[in-house]
């Protein structure tokens, strides 16, 4: 092989690797902050946005799987993970004195409150989130 057509192949390697290193694959997604006005007013933004693209009817109206991902979606669209923020309540703990805490709560724990339909939360959660569901269920609950 040639020193130029050696060159050639190295600069191809090159431009394909700074490609696959500057993809628009989205960074990976964290738990959203306990507590802070400005998350939830961008999870608010989402919801509505989600909402108006994607659905005909309330969110609240949605079967809880459907509701589930609807919920994951608005997380996603501002960043942020709805499983790992479901994660993060459970092992904080939530703060019932902190409307902040409690307004994240009910988007957090919206796929299965109020069903409309008869629903199982096995068939809505995985096991790590069924823990979780369960132990901020039970915090809310405690006096």
């Amino acid at each position: 092989m040639s020193t130029m057509t050696r060159t050639i192949h190295t600069a191809l390697l090159l431009a394909t690797l700074w490609l696959v290193g500057c993809s628009n694959e989205p960074a990976e997604l964290t738990a959203a902050p306990l507590g802070q006005r400005p998350v939830l007013e961008s999870l608010a933004d989402s919801y509505t946005a989600v909402s108006n693209e994607k659905l005909s009817t309330s969110p609240m109206n949605l079967p809880g799987e459907q509701r589930k991902r609807f919920v994951e979606e608005v997380f996603a669209r501002s960043g942020y993970s709805y499983s790992k923020t479901l994660h993060r309540m459970a092992q904080d703990g939530i703060d019932k004195t902190n409307q902040l805490h409690l307004d994240l709560l009910e988007l957090v724990l919206m796929p299965h409150r109020s069903p409309r339909f008869p629903l199982e939360l096995t068939d809505i959660y995985s096991a790590q989130e069924l823990q979780d569901v369960a132990v901020v269920e039970r915090q809310l609950n405690q006096r």
